[in-house]
């Protein structure tokens, strides 16, 4: 059993990954064969966060049944998704898993024993009712089997649960919106913007924060293989560079960055990773791995 939270606020990043598996299915390259010899931090699933203190999950990847397991959790309240993108949404049918009792469903007729609450922006709402096979939305016929209640958020606006609020900020892009949410107590200020961030939003509620959790960073250099970026890619354009995520740590104050969302095809190790932290030593940044606590 895991034992009990001790600060106010407690967060593990259950999947550091990004839309890529490390190791990738199949992959024989050499960061993928290490990944499968050594496991964990070598190994990466996709994108989510949890909140122990409060059981909130950001995000449901395609992994996030195996996540909740390998951390032992036992309850998940809610569920606040970032954005609609695969890498973020392809769990969502975790709801099912955790609370449907298919046996008591259909042979008894009863309701599940709790229903989740999923929140987002009104424009991801959109996106994840959209996700839907020929008989409907996914979404929908969650709600309809009584497993899920859709919490509309207001941007801006915190949704307090207990003593921490949550807050929304927009981040527009062509045809979607993405999120970064600030979570915060009378103590400390964490903000969580694991994809599609850029441009970084500009708000007075972002100075001063302990820890950013950040992905969506294309480290120096190649792709996996040598492949060289152009500068015209739009992988220079939709990701941040190591430069520009110093800029930011400089402009909002913030005294901790652990990166997430790291992808397969920037074809680093875990051991890549560690040394480019010693590069940036005076801005206190860190790359995330699966199971890495956070204590703000």
């Amino acid at each position: 059993m895991r034992p009990p939270p001790t600060g106010s606020m407690n967060f593990l990043i259950l999947g550091s990954g990004g839309c890529t598996l490390i190791p990738r299915p199949c992959c024989q390259c050499a960061i993928c064969r290490e990944a499968r010899k050594k496991g964990i931090p070598y190994a990466r699933t996709g994108p989510s966060l949890f909140i122990e203190d409060i059981s909130v999950l950001f995000d449901t990847p395609e992994e996030i049944a195996y996540q909740l397991n390998r951390e032992n959790i036992h309850t998940v309240d809610y569920i606040f998704y970032t954005h609609w993108h695969p890498d973020h949404t392809a769990g969502m049918r975790i709801v099912e898993q955790m609370n449907m009792h298919w046996s008591a469903a259909y042979i008894e007729g009863k309701q599940p024993s709790k229903k989740i609450k999923i929140c987002a922006l009104p424009q991801v709402m959109r996106d994840l009712r959209a996700i839907r096979n020929r008989f409907g939305s996914y979404l929908d016929y969650y709600e309809r089997l009584g497993l899920v209640t859709p919490v509309s958020l207001e941007k801006e606006m915190p949704l307090r649960i207990e003593n921490i609020d949550l807050i929304p900020l927009p981040v527009e892009h062509s045809g979607y919106v993405s999120t970064v949410f600030i979570i915060k107590d009378q103590d400390k200020k964490v903000v969580y913007a694991p994809c599609d961030v850029k441009p970084f939003p500009v708000n007075g509620l972002m100075k001063n924060v302990d820890v950013l959790i950040t992905g969506g960073l294309f480290p120096k250099g190649t792709l996996k293989g040598g492949y060289p970026v152009p500068d015209e890619d739009r992988l220079r354009k939709d990701f941040f560079t190591m430069d520009e995520i110093t800029e930011i740590i400089d402009k909002f104050k913030i005294t901790r960055t652990i990166v997430v969302h790291i992808e397969e095809e920037y074809g680093k190790s875990f051991d890549d990773y560690q040394k480019i932290e010693e590069q940036y030593t005076d801005y206190n940044i860190q790359f995330g791995y699966d199971g890495m606590k956070i204590e703000p």
